[in-house]
């Protein structure tokens, strides 16, 4: 897997191509402003290059050209808008009333004017400052140094990366893919649209069955040895859309596996089946009748046997034990997450960026090796633009992958008499939608496990990039409104992430936080969402996601915010900052506070003030990694795209068999919910056919 620096070498003079040298000069003083050559402050002498690179050091506004040449034109349309209004008198009178460009200023004035326009009241400044910040901080502090060598701001960080990966000698790939050197028509007795946890499952199934079956993945097929573990290499590789998917207002960072074995290659192995009250809401309210049978059971069971799940090699980082720490002292109920993985050893900690060892049993090396040794056949880097229908049967599928040699578009056509779309909640629909079908609940009730983040800050070393990332939860309030609430786990938070997250009020505070991330604990709030969204289509016929959680949703994200803070503090952290603009943080000897700790009447003013503050578009950074709901399952065509058995009302053969079929949100990270529908799909399938 090429970095973003490598792959870059050898079209650099093309892919920046889009801008013109103007635009791209206005997105390099942006970058600057937004992070600038400083003086370190007094106490921070040992971090001094860190403080005095400046974004252009490391050829940001290039690297940023670069990634933003592979999305949409639409995309790239927008961005090229947002530079122009950096460069009109427009830009200061939307700020402030008083015409100015962003251009004419000085460092002092663009610092400035970034400052105002990160909180401005303008929604669409907001958006346009996250819309900079969140690129060029995350390219800062992950990207390689313009030689390919390591980040050089890591050391300042106290961020080691994980060791190099295996060899393709010693990890040879063990799944053969079909070589599209011209166009392809194949034929089989099913094709799966998508290799995740619902495509992986079904594939599995199917050919265990005697059935010829032909898997299609957008993504590209990587395994261990192409597994650094580094931010700048995985996240373009492995993740939809770069890892740059957000919601069509930039409020939700979205983060969806799209590669071989889909989410279950980059999630943390957390294994979690769908709740009890949550599978009698399914059958009762929607009308997926067998939800809470022992049939569907099975499929819990087939995945966690063969997917290895244990809780024997569970044990806390110092990340998640600062969470269990805190729940312990506030008496607040934890437990130990179940995890598809074994051996780890605290090895790494890139669990995100794929297994280099093959510890985590994802969809990979278990469902889709399995389908593979049975005969499958699979088709990588394959786009598929539409279902073929005839006479209201499904009858295909067809789209385009690159050429193996050339990169040329290659015809991929699959005839079927079973096609099952498994491609996430997001593509999903959006092959529906392309395909004409009609039903209007295709793309509704988005559901999205609406997340925000608070760090607490500790004397000791945390290093959440290190060890296994998610063994310990906390479920104290997962029923506040009904089966409604929130539970709280933790994050990995890798230089990228960590700076595209934490909030910028300043260039200085900025790196201040980014200097004290080794200390920093990464709390999130993980909402079951009573809100939803929807998906539409671009010009181009690509998925545009809309959400932004409902009043109910954003009080919990609130009420877990302030949980967080209470945790951190009661299990020894010494500050906690929250990711809202303008920078919101309490620490130890603020406020009238002994040096050593804060009161309890510091902690409740800050929970007032996250309170205050509540959750506003662009203010607060929230993401998800965890999308649902948009070709739900159902009784009834008036409120569900497929019936209880997967099949789409009105078109016979084509079935649903991923996450998209959630008639709510799971409430708990989904992998093997989505694994015990697919099975349950899977098993209507083989009867009929």
């Amino acid at each position: 897997m090429a970095t973003t620096q490598r792959a870059a070498t050898a079209t650099a003079a093309t892919a920046t191509d889009w801008l013109t040298p103007h635009e791209l000069h206005t997105l390099e003083l942006v970058c600057d402003a937004l992070i600038p050559a400083l003086a370190p402050p007094p106490s921070e002498t040992d971090a001094a290059g860190l403080y005095a690179r400046k974004a252009s050091d490391l050829g940001i506004a290039t690297a940023i050209a670069e990634t933003l040449s592979e999305q949409s034109g639409e995309s790239r349309a927008q961005f090229k808008q947002l530079l122009g209004v950096f460069d009109k008198p427009l830009f200061g009178a939307l700020l402030d009333g008083r015409p100015r460009r962003f251009t004419r200023l000085d460092a002092a004035g663009r610092e400035a004017a970034l400052r105002t326009m990160a909180v401005a009241r303008v929604s669409a400044l907001r958006q346009g400052f996250e819309v900079v910040k969140r690129l060029a901080t995350f390219a800062f502090y992950s990207a390689p140094d313009p030689d390919g060598g390591d980040n050089p701001n890591w050391p300042a960080l106290g961020y080691r990366p994980p060791p190099a990966p295996p060899t393709p000698e010693e990890a040879p790939k063990r799944i053969k893919t079909v070589p599209v050197a011209a166009d392809l028509t194949l034929s089989a007795d099913a094709v799966i649209v998508g290799s995740g946890a619902g495509g992986g499952m079904i594939a599995a199934e199917l050919t265990a069955a005697g059935k010829d079956v032909v898997i299609l993945e957008k993504g590209g097929y990587y395994s261990e040895s192409d597994f650094t573990g580094r931010e700048a290499d995985a996240m373009p590789e492995l993740y939809l859309r770069r890892g740059l998917l957000s919601t069509s207002d930039v409020g939700i960072v979205m983060l969806a596996g799209s590669c071989l074995g889909g989410g279950t290659l980059v999630n943390w192995s957390t294994s979690l089946r769908t709740p009890p009250d949550v599978l009698q809401e399914w059958e009762r309210d929607h009308g997926l009748s067998g939800a809470t049978a022992a049939e569907y059971a099975r499929g819990f069971e087939v995945a966690e046997r063969r997917l290895r799940v244990n809780t024997d090699d569970s044990a806390p980082n110092r990340n998640n034990a600062a969470l269990q720490r805190g729940c312990e002292a506030l008496g607040y109920s934890w437990k130990t997450i179940p995890r598809n993985a074994s051996g780890c050893e605290q090895r790494c900690g890139a669990c995100g960026f794929g297994c280099p060892y093959a510890r985590k049993q994802s969809t990979l090396l278990t469902f889709l090796q399995d389908a593979h040794d049975s005969g499958a056949r699979f088709v990588v880097r394959c786009t598929v633009e539409r279902v073929l229908h005839e006479a209201g049967r499904a009858v295909g599928v067809e789209g385009w992958a690159p050429d193996d040699a050339t990169g040329e578009r290659r015809k991929v056509i699959v005839r079927a008499p079973v096609v099952v779309v498994a491609a996430g909640a997001i593509e999903s629909p959006a092959l529906l939608l392309r395909s004409g079908l009609t039903n209007p609940n295709i793309g509704k009730h988005l559901r999205l496990h609406p997340v925000t983040a608070v760090m607490g800050l500790y004397d000791e070393p945390i290093e959440t990039w290190h060890g296994s990332l998610q063994t310990v939860l906390s479920d104290q309030f997962a029923r506040l409104s009904g089966g409604y609430g929130f539970r709280i786990e933790v994050m990995p938070t890798h230089p990228g992430l960590y700076g595209l997250a934490t909030p910028w009020s300043g260039a200085l505070r900025h790196k201040q936080d980014m200097a004290r991330v080794r200390h920093a604990a990464s709390f999130i709030v993980l909402v079951r969402d009573t809100g939803e969204g929807h998906i539409s289509l671009d010009k181009q016929g690509d998925p545009i996601p809309h959400y932004w959680p409902n009043a109910t949703d954003r009080r919990h994200l609130v009420e877990g915010a302030q949980e967080c803070a209470r945790i951190a503090f009661a299990g020894g952290a010494r500050a906690v900052v929250t990711t809202h603009k303008p920078r919101l943080a309490l620490e130890a000897g603020s406020g009238g506070g002994s040096s050593g700790q804060v009161t309890h009447k510091q902690i409740d003013a800050f929970a007032d003030e996250i309170a205050h503050r509540g959750i506003v578009l662009n203010k607060s950074i929230l993401g998800t990694a965890h999308q649902m709901g948009t070709c739900r399952l159902g009784g009834s065509p008036k409120s569900a795209v497929a019936d209880p058995t997967g099949q789409v009302y009105g078109t016979r053969g084509l079935y649903i068999g991923d996450g998209s079929g959630f008639p709510t949100a799971s409430g708990v990270n989904p992998m093997l919910s989505i694994m015990g529908l697919a099975h349950a799909v899977a098993q209507q399938i083989k009867a009929r056919s």
